[in-house]
């Protein structure tokens, strides 16, 4: 087994009382988010020395942002602020974007002309990263660019402020505006956390806690490694137990109780995990305060990783969280610790569910998981299997329709009637885009009016759709189709048991997709191509293990030619679902689409269903 470990430590600062009712603060952090490129699992170098990476945008401060602007989505009034330098350009636009998207404030962050971003490259054969980001905008920055004052000063919202020892080693800037906003806010009271989060890359341990310790009677909350806690803990004189201890062992507690002890900390709090050769994981914390150890060992979170990064700023995230709805409030202090340190082990297990450094888990779905495993362990590996039969049944449910109903509407009620039609008349399968007009009631009311042997789900779903997954999931949609392949769409997809239909148009891409993890693939716009062209295709080597659904200009004139060239299933918009479900409802064009289905549209969408059923 592998150990992993991460200490938090609560400081309480000698000169102030922080105490405020539920909700009452609003996160700000500051520090760098880079683009990351992770090699996919399975890709190979050719001769040339190309080989396929996964871009994502990552940095600690921006990834416990947007993990906790996934959980309050709903409200933007507490959004978290991420406070940073960026060049302008696109690969600036590309950040900026991402945090915008996620619902991050992103009203701070500056953007500078004539400069880098930062770069990282995950080495996984080296168990670590490549980093270039010295020359980046932010590693450049200019002082005086943030008025920390109005930003820490409390308005509707108290603020609390996110730090991380990242950011004063990746340069002298960066590192006297670290400083200041740390002095701002413990000036204003504003209570501090900050991830120690030593980077050997960066700087030594020793160079890293000359620039903490004067500021450690500022802090609320430091958070340490397993490797840190130990180095200090020899620097400090304190007995503490070998690397290689298991993680068990009582030395552990001993330990955290003796630094707290030394310290005067009213708090120790270290996440445990462990892993085992099929790489099932472990997961739970202990926190050592004045009432002695608070264990989640009994009720441990078991997860199979996606991606080894992400989970610490997920499980931090997870612990501010709820440490925020229960802060100064009455009531059972342990009861209150033992939910911060489930819902931040929870957390970080949910977000490594996904590839990528970002969490994409909603409240709704963190929410079902406390409620449903209250003082049980939760087994998030079980859960999956049971997600990739559920999407196992779809996708050979969706290879047996033969077509998928597109309802891309504008007229939501004629859109709901339309779909409940298509199933009498023997339809098997409806696509509910994301750009329909009250899409969620759609998708929800044709999914309940639907017969168990025909699959509903959704349809366009772009990168800032992804957040959404769960709720489809929620309201009935077993699959997602996408014109691209947006960023984490597969991996979110697959979390909430979704099939994830992801495009490609050329053999190159529609594998990629399939070594990506899709089980289908959606060849668009199809009207690029031809049947004969795709026979083709499907008759080279491995190709034919592709599930493909052409999508854009396939008719009932031409879905014969499709099937019969080797796809299983085909998706049709209006040539199918008629054009009445795209017009408001009055209007002439409205009424000359409905003479229209019922002329002739309607006898139309009966033939290609019979047709379906006479090929089977």
């Amino acid at each position: 087994h592998s150990l992993s470990l991460s200490l938090l430590l609560s400081f309480s600062c000698p000169h102030t009382s922080v105490r405020v009712g539920v909700m009452g603060f609003q996160l700000v952090s500051f520090g760098e988010a880079m683009l990351r490129f992770a090699p996919l699992e399975g890709s190979s170098k050719d001769d040339s020395g190309c080989e396929h990476f996964l871009r994502s945008v990552g940095g600690d401060e921006m990834n416990v942002c947007v993990a906790l602007a996934q959980l309050d989505a709903a409200s933007p009034s507490i959004a978290p602020q991420w406070v940073s330098v960026l060049p302008q350009g696109p690969l600036g636009d590309v950040v900026f974007q991402c945090g915008a998207e996620a619902g991050v404030n992103m009203q701070h962050v500056a953007r500078v002309p004539d400069a880098e971003l930062g770069i990282f490259t995950v080495l996984p054969a080296l168990k670590t990263v490549h980093y270039q980001r010295r020359n980046s905008a932010f590693a450049q920055q200019a002082s005086g660019l943030f008025a920390w004052d109005a930003l820490l000063r409390r308005e509707q919202n108290r603020r609390w402020l996110h730090m991380t020892g990242i950011t004063p080693l990746i340069s002298k800037q960066a590192r006297l505006v670290w400083t200041k906003a740390l002095c701002t806010a413990h000036i204003l009271d504003v209570p501090v956390s900050l991830d120690f989060n030593h980077r050997k890359q960066l700087g030594t341990l020793q160079e890293l806690w000359a620039c903490v310790l004067p500021h450690i009677t500022k802090l609320y909350v430091i958070i340490l490694s397993t490797t840190s806690m130990l180095e200090l803990a020899e620097m400090e004189g304190v007995p503490a137990p070998a690397a290689d201890t298991e993680a068990k062992d009582p030395q552990w507690g001993q330990l955290m109780m003796a630094l707290r002890a030394r310290w005067g900390v009213p708090r120790i709090a270290v996440c445990f995990k462990t892993r085992n050769d099929a790489n099932l994981q472990r997961r739970w914390s202990v926190v050592a305060d004045a009432q002695g150890l608070h264990s989640t060992l009994s009720t441990p979170v078991f997860h199979t990783p996606q991606d080894d990064l992400g989970g610490g700023s997920a499980w931090a995230a997870g612990f501010l969280h709820s440490t925020f709805e229960t802060f100064g409030s009455e009531g059972d202090s342990s009861k209150h610790t033992l939910a911060a340190l489930r819902r931040a082990d929870l957390l970080a297990a949910l977000c490594q569910e996904t590839k990528g450094d970002h969490s994409h888990v909603s409240r709704k779905l963190l929410a079902h998981w406390e409620l449903s495993h209250q003082d049980k362990p939760i087994e998030l590996h079980k859960q999956s299997n049971g997600l990739q039969e559920r999407m196992g049944k779809t996708l050979q449910d969706l290879n047996k329709a033969g077509v998928v109903a597109i309802l891309r509407a504008k007229n939501p009620d004629r859109a709901i009637e339309r779909g409940k039609e298509l199933c009498a008349m023997g339809c098997k399968a409806i696509e509910v885009t994301l750009d329909t007009t009250d899409w969620q009631r759609v998708l929800k009311e044709v999914a309940a009016a639907a017969a168990a042997d025909v699959v509903v789900g959704v349809g366009t779903v772009m990168d800032s759709d992804v957040p959404h997954l769960a709720t489809v999931a929620e309201l009935g949609g077993r699959f997602a189709l996408s014109p691209i392949n947006p960023l984490n769409f597969i991996e979110t997809c697959h979390q909430n048991g979704i099939l994830a239909v992801p495009s490609g148009l050329s053999s190159n891409e529609l594998w990629d997709l399939k070594r990506q993890g899709a089980r289908m693939v959606k060849l668009f716009h199809a009207g690029l191509v031809t049947p004969k062209i795709l026979k083709s295709m499907l008759g080279v080597g491995p190709l034919k293990e592709l599930n493909i659904m052409p999508s854009g200009g396939v008719s009932p004139d031409n879905v014969s030619e499709w099937l019969e060239a080797g796809c299983n299933i085909v998706g049709m918009g209006s040539n199918l679902v008629g054009k009445d479900v795209t017009l408001p409802s009055g209007t002439e064009a409205y009424e000359a689409a409905v003479k229209e289905w019922e002329h002739s549209g309607r006898a139309q969408a009966q033939s290609v269903f019979q047709m379906l059923r006479d090929r089977k």
